[in-house]
């Protein structure tokens, strides 16, 4: 055990037989809680997770609440009708009933335990299972009961009215009850399954099952459901039996054969317990029983009850032994207690077959097919030496390690030929030269595998003479580079041949680079262009294409000093190994690894990336692990949220935190909060802003003295290691000042003295405030005149244009033309006079008018141009108010002035839209009218236009925008634009008039 909570690791090898079979497993990462963790008793029946997160416990000693760190319990002080608590369950409203071995159910509902039910027609009755199923919206019913015994039906409405009452089974013997997926209640019984409906038990027939015992039951996600039977487990679906594993007697020794309980999870991962023989796991997809109990000590134990947690957790509960949360499930280990010759594991390789090559400060092991074995010298004595250093090319092994001799030592291995040598490190080349790294500052190069004088070339790494300084690693990169990582930093070595003479070798030193400068451990090649470094300092990578370097001490706030170790996998990314747990650098981002997550150690030696499995091999100072890559990308960490656990000012503790309101003396705060995390309940951190300062803390309280009076808003979020930051808990808290900290105490010092200046200048301020106001709706007025008067004289303009064109149609000899026109002239006098007092009028009503004008010209002008008015889709033209008659002395404009004198048929458009116009420096939602014609344009137009001439209708229309907003400091209200300065194939004139909101009202 490496913890207070007794964490272990291990790896689940999966191993696949053609028959169902134990397959041997290693030990998993897992927490252990128990009494001494200040769970109620080590005797766990039953394990949920409530709504809000929290896991609960029933157990022989009370109820116990867990949030990751801390238990709380509930025993019979606080209102359980008895201490022994066999079940538990949650309602619809979040209340939690907890079913006792001999007293009834309790119920805690809003903080409060309470009496739910503890006699049934005066008789009391003991529980061992509770059921709860929600009957509709407004139902719910709760099963209590017993094996072999009545079963206690409890039936609660939202209206508050309960039912209790009995149910007899006998003869029946129900193990237990369970819910199928298409949500019916069946009973295990010793007959097999029965439905139960109405207190009635009905025979439930499935294809090919056989009449057993049944003992438990778990669900599947497609409908089908598992069953645990006497020696078998049986996987059901529509009511046929689909599939069945059988429990070998190797698993229980041919003493009994019952399984317990079964879990399937979120992966389709079969769990189930034996009867006092710990528990299996079946794996999806797999016919392997993997026996998991007996690596954590409980092949003899009875395992209670399963539970997966909402992060993916697996919780085991047992009958004497506490209760196990497997975490982490991506990350498996080996230690010596699988075979390892030593927990440290200083190297790691890969033969050609897959079998893994471990070399640990106490010999060479080989991982195959998921058993350990040591690697002998001969039939009798292994190899315990200190292994520095691994590399396989084919079949040959090339070990670096403390051996005795200066000679090569080569032994077999099956089909592999083991090379061992007192050296550093050690590299061949693509061109079949050997580089042996040495201690004394200095690197061998010889074409054949010997140490012989004869043919042997040195090099000096730094400087050109022995010193204390050791190869700890040598690389050859895809340009024939050799990169050579030493005690007193990194050597970059080009031209090197066996041939070649030292004056053609080129030596590259980085003194000026901290990290390249320091001791350099490890090197690997990532692609074809980037060479990473590790080392006491940090890591680095050198760039070949543009030979640049950069280094990196820190990453994301994390310290890569002291790392040891590089890998990179099949997305290239670089994992680092380190003396503070593993890094996985992606980019800019870094996540970490380390014994709160599931490593065997914080101190991780050595790495090796197996592509073929997508596994990271971690060797620590406490055995090696093997983490599944694809398992670890997939299982990202949600962000967790802070909740509020207590609040307490002075003696006061409070349990609604909205308005807090603290009294003058109770200025010394304390709040204890909580962020879940079950994964890794040590990693979580936390940080709070109180009125606009953070700080970070690892505590989950914050202990407030002497506070100032004022209002406090506090804010406080959490994060757990790799995941973000989750989403604030805002609480706002006030403390009332004494007395004379109140600003009516000042005030009070402050008005005797200034009492009599203040009333004068007060009354002064009074009476010159009323002659402003005064003024101010003067000005209104006259402005709501000046307002009325330019709308009026709008009608007479009119009427005047108007005349003229009956006096024209006349004088052509258009008689009925002119009567038509009159006609109409006359019924749009009468809508002029209709809203002649009106500011404003209907943008439905302006329409309507408009076109009585344009259908009057068009009578005029036979037919010489057509019109069309659009309004937007978000407009409702009939909700919508603009000033009176603004808009018709443009279209009459637009038709004297560019239609009529253009010579060929003209269109008219009007359109009305929203859009966003910037009024001192803020958006406005303004009513944009477009004019547009296909006229001669507004150059040609003034032209034809006496210099002096000015529309008098659009000076009118000017002066009354300009009255209507004299509080806004608007941009040009009406603009006019000649088309024919968009492109030379355009041509007429567009007017564009901009009505911000208060120059135009929805109603």
């Amino acid at each position: 055990m490496l913890s207070k909570h007794g964490r272990t690791f291990f790896l689940i090898g999966f191993i696949s037989f053609l028959q169902i079979v134990p397959v041997r497993s290693q030990t998993p990462s897992y927490y252990h809680y128990s009494t001494s963790d200040g769970l109620a008793s080590s005797t766990v029946f039953e394990i949920i997770q409530t709504r809000d997160g929290f896991i609960w416990f029933a157990t022989l000693n009370g109820a116990s609440r867990f949030d990751g760190t801390h238990f709380t319990t509930l025993r019979t002080k606080d209102g359980l009708n008895s201490n022994a608590t066999i079940s538990l369950v949650e309602g619809t409203n979040g209340e939690l009933y907890i079913g006792t071995y001999e007293r009834g159910v309790n119920v805690l509902r809003n903080g409060r335990i309470e009496n739910y039910c503890s006699e049934i027609d005066g008789k009391s009755f003991a529980t061992s299972y509770l059921l709860l199923i929600h009957s509709g919206k407004d139902k719910q019913t709760l099963y209590a009961y017993r094996k072999a015994g009545a079963i206690n039906v409890l039936t609660e409405t939202t209206e508050g009215g309960t039912f209790h009452y009995s149910v007899s089974v006998y003869p029946a013997y129900v193990n237990k009850l369970e819910r199928l997926p298409d949500g019916n209640v069946v009973a295990l019984t010793p007959a097999g399954l029965f439905n139960l409906n109405n207190g009635a038990l009905s025979k439930l027939h499935i294809d090919g099952l056989p009449d057993a015992s049944v003992y438990c039951l778990t669900s599947g996600d497609d409908g089908s459901y598992f069953i645990g039977a006497k020696g078998m487990i049986y996987k059901i679906k529509d009511n046929k039996l689909i599939r069945r594993y059988e429990i070998p007697h190797s698993v229980d020794n041919g003493e009994n054969n019952e399984p317990v309980e079964m879990l399937r999870d979120r992966a389709d991962n079969l769990w189930f317990s034996v009867l006092k023989k710990g528990f299996f796991l079946i794996p999806s997809g797999s016919n392997d029983i993997i026996d998991i109990g007996s690596r954590l000590g409980l092949q003899n134990t009875l395992v209670n009850n399963f539970l997966e947690d909402n992060e993916g957790n697996i919780w085991i509960s047992t009958y004497g032994k506490g209760v196990y949360c497997l975490n982490n499930l991506y990350l498996k280990s080996y230690s010596e207690h699988d075979g390892l010759s030593s927990n440290s594991v200083y190297a790691i390789a890969k033969d050609r077959s897959g079998g893994l090559l471990i070399g640990t400060f106490a010999g060479l092991n080989i991982l195959e097919k998921g058993r350990i074995s040591r690697i002998k010298r001969n039939s009798s004595q292994m190899v315990t030496d200190n292994i520095f250093a691994i590399k396989t090319i084919g079949d040959d092994v090339y070990v670096c390690g403390s051996f005795g001799g200066n000679g090569i030592e080569s032994i077999s291995y099956k089909e592999l030929k083991l090379h061992l040598f007192v050296r550093s490190s050690f590299c061949k080349t693509r061109d079949g030269v050997y580089l042996f790294g040495n201690w004394l500052n200095s690197m061998s190069v010889q074409r054949g595998f010997n140490f012989e004088k004869k043919g042997l070339s040195l090099i000096y790494i730094h400087g050109d003479s022995a010193n204390i300084n050791r190869v700890n690693d040598i690389v050859e990169d895809i340009k024939g580079n050799i990169w050579i990582g030493t005690s007193l930093g990194l050597c970059k070595l080009s031209g090197l041949s066996d041939k070649a003479g030292k004056a053609d070798w080129k030596k590259t030193l980085f003194p000026y680079d901290p990290v390249l400068n320091s001791k350099v451990v490890s090197v690997i090649q990532v692609d074809d262009n980037d060479i990473w470094f590790a080392g006491d300092r940090g890591i680095a990578h050198y760039n070949l294409g543009n030979d640049s370097v950069a280094s990196y001490t820190t990453v994301a706030g994390y310290d890569l000093s002291s790392s040891t170790s590089l890998a990179s996998d099949s997305r290239n990314r670089i994992w680092i190994g380190n003396m503070k747990g593993l890094y996985l650098l992606d980019g800019r981002s870094v996540k970490h690894l380390n014994v709160q997550t599931g490593l065997p150690s914080d101190e991780v030696y050595s790495l090796l990336y197996d592509r073929g499995s997508n596994t990271l091999y971690a060797g620590t100072s406490n055995g090696i692990s093997a983490l599944d890559i694809t398992s670890f990308d997939n299982e990202v960490p949600p962000p967790i949220d802070v909740k509020i656990i207590s609040v307490s000012a002075g003696d006061s503790v409070y349990t609604n935190y909205e308005r807090l309101l603290f009294e003058p003396e109770q200025h010394n705060v304390y709040i204890q909060f909580k962020a879940l995390s079950y994964s890794s309940p040590g990693s979580v951190r936390y940080r709070y802003n109180l009125n606009g300062e953070w700080a970070e803390t690892d505590h989950d309280f914050l202990d407030f003295v002497s506070l100032e009076n004022g209002k406090y808003d506090l804010q406080i979020l959490a994060k757990s290691q790799n995941s973000d930051w989750g989403k604030p808990y805002n609480l706002t808290f006030t403390v009332k000042p004494r007395f004379n900290e109140t600003i009516w105490y000042k005030l009070g010092i402050l008005t005797i003295l200034v009492i009599v200046s203040g009333s004068v200048v007060a009354w002064r301020l009074k009476m010159k405030n009323k002659q402003i106001q005064k003024e101010l709706e003067l000005t209104e007025r006259i402005n709501e005149l000046k307002h009325q008067a330019l709308s009026a004289m709008m009608n007479p303009h009119f009427i005047f244009n108007s005349l003229n064109s009956v006096q024209y149609l006349i004088n052509c000899q258009r008689n009925e033309e002119a009567n038509d026109y009159i006609a109409m002239m006359a019924k749009l006098i009468r809508k002029n006079l209709d809203t002649a007092g009106s500011g404003f009028i209907l943008l439905s009503e302006e329409i309507d008018r408009l076109k009585l004008y344009l259908d009057l010209e068009k009578l005029r002008f036979q037919e010489r141009f057509s019109y069309e008015i659009i309004a937007g889709n978000d407009l409702e033209i009939g909700s919508i108010m603009i000033p009176n008659m603004i808009i018709q002395p443009f279209v009459e404009n637009t038709l004297w002035h560019g239609i009529i004198n253009s010579g060929s048929e003209g269109l008219i458009t009007v359109s009305f839209s929203f859009q966003d116009v910037d009024i001192d420096s803020v958006l406005c939602k303004s009513l944009i009218i477009k004019v547009t014609d296909n006229g001669i344009g507004l150059e040609e137009a003034k032209k034809n236009t006496k210099e002096d001439h000015t529309s008098k209708g659009i000076e009118i229309i000017e002066e009354r925008l300009k009255l209507l907003s004299t509080k806004l400091q608007l941009p040009q209200p009406i603009v006019f634009e000649d088309l024919s300065s968009r492109s030379t194939d355009s041509h007429g004139t567009e007017v564009i008039i901009s009505l911000p909101p208060p120059l135009y009202r929805i109603i």
